[in-house]
This record gives C-alpha cells, sequence and structure tokens, in this order.
C-alpha cells in the first residue's frame, strides 16, 4: 500500500509539472484567478450589455406602434434602476471600483435568469485586502455559484449579497441564496479541486469554490457555510497601510 501511495503521488506530481512547469503553487493560482477574473467579469457585462439591448428593443417598439407612455414608463424604470445600484456602489467610496462593476453586471445576469437580486453594500466597509483580480474571482464565483443554486431552485429564487465592516476593521462578505442548500456531508468537498454538483458540461466545473478558499487563505481570512438560507461568510483582514 505504501509503495502504491509513493507511485501514486508521482505520477500526480509528474502531470502536475507537465501542465505547470516549475511555476511555483502561487504563481498557479494567480493564474487560475486571472482567468476567473475574466470569465466572470466578461459574463457580468454580457447580461448587462444584453438585458439593456432587450429593454431598449422593447421601447421602440412600442413607439413604432404609437404605445409612447408605455414605452416612456420601460426607459425611465431602466433608468431609475441603473441608477440605484450605481448609488449604492459609488456610495462606498473606500470600496474596489473593480468590484463595483462587477456587481452592476451580475444585477443584469440575476435578472436575465429570473432570480431577485439584492445588494447591501454598507459605505462603511474598508477596502478589501485583496487585490482586483483575486477581489472580482472572490465576489464573482460567490454570486455565480448562488444564481445557479437559486436558479436551479423552486420560487421564490433570489440571491442576497452583503457587504459590511468586521469588528476588527476587517471585511465581511455575506452571500446568501435560496437554493436547495448543501449537505452537510458534502460540506468540505465542495472545496476540492474537481469537484462539483453542476452538470459535467459546465464551464469552470470543480473550480470556484476551491479558488475562493485558497485566495481567502492567502489573505489570512476564513470562509464559513451556513443553511437556512444557504450563506458563504467570509472575513478577510484589515488591509495593511503602505
Amino acid at each position: 500500500m505504501i509503495g502504491v501511495g509513493v507511485t501514486g503521488a508521482l505520477v500526480v506530481r509528474w502531470v502536475t509539472r507537465r501542465v505547470t512547469g516549475d511555476l511555483p503553487a502561487r504563481d498557479v493560482r494567480d493564474a487560475v484567478s486571472s482567468y476567473e477574473s475574466v470569465r466572470t467579469l466578461g459574463e457580468a457585462l454580457r447580461a448587462q450589455n444584453h438585458e439593456h439591448d432587450n429593454r431598449m428593443h422593447t421601447a421602440v417598439s412600442l413607439i413604432e406602434l404609437g404605445r409612447t407612455e408605455e414605452a416612456v414608463q420601460i426607459l425611465t424604470e431602466t433608468a431609475r434602476q441603473s441608477q440605484a445600484l450605481v448609488d449604492q456602489v459609488t456610495a462606498a467610496r473606500a470600496g474596489d471600483p473593480t468590484v463595483g462593476a462587477l456587481l452592476l453586471g451580475k444585477a443584469a445576469q440575476a435578472a436575465e435568469r429570473g432570480v431577485d437580486w439584492e445588494a447591501d453594500l454598507d459605505p462603511r466597509a474598508p477596502r478589501t485586502p485583496l487585490n482586483p483580480v483575486d477581489a472580482v474571482s472572490l465576489v464573482g464565483n460567490l454570486i455565480d455559484n448562488a444564481l445557479d443554486a437559486a436558479a436551479a431552485g423552486p420560487e421564490p429564487r433570489w440571491v442576497r449579497l452583503r457587504l459590511r465592516p468586521a469588528a476588527d476593521d476587517g471585511i465581511l462578505l455575506d452571500v446568501s441564496d435560496s437554493g436547495a442548500g448543501v449537505p452537510e456531508r458534502l460540506r468540505e468537498r465542495i472545496y476540492e479541486s474537481g469537484y462539483s454538483t453542476k452538470p459535467t458540461d459546465t464551464v469552470g466545473r470543480g473550480v470556484g469554490l476551491t479558488l475562493v478558499r485558497a485566495i481567502v487563505a492567502a489573505a489570512g481570512g476564513s470562509i464559513e457555510l451556513s443553511s437556512a438560507p444557504t450563506t458563504f461568510r467570509v472575513h478577510l483582514p484589515a488591509r495593511e497601510e503602505r
């Protein structure tokens, strides 16, 4: 058994080196984080653009049909919702602008999937100790998982995000959803690389939560999962002043 274990470890090491070369683990994580950051931000911006196009096309069609008042109502409501989101993001002046842009896009993505979205950003929340790439990867993957869980569950479908200061001058991030939750026996496995409850053809399968935990650990923070509703809570320490 010892021989089999040693042989298996050597094979895994060989395969890993074939893929990553001589890159240290930190560089590999950074590369994955960069990819995930671009992916989740790209999906959010695509959804935002798609929602905007749909509403504009609807308004134009109503105008062509002579139903000007209804067209004005749609455009007014669109402008109101967008401005409310912008005001909420920009109110947290100490926050990360990249994460703010991500949240604006994720709101559109939630609407596209029929999921009610709510973001509560405390303007007193400090900047995270993360660089923009890791911040987008962390928040984006947690929201993506929540949207997937909510969209697959019964109505009402919703996702809630809350960002606020922690007692130690750090930051607390809660991402909750209306999904079915994670069985107790799987609460550790969901962080394993390659493990996922999503379909096998899902892009990024088995990467998101593994990366989230690695980013949180590297920053000296912690992540907890609770039920009723399903909530991932991330605590990040205070940002070091330079």
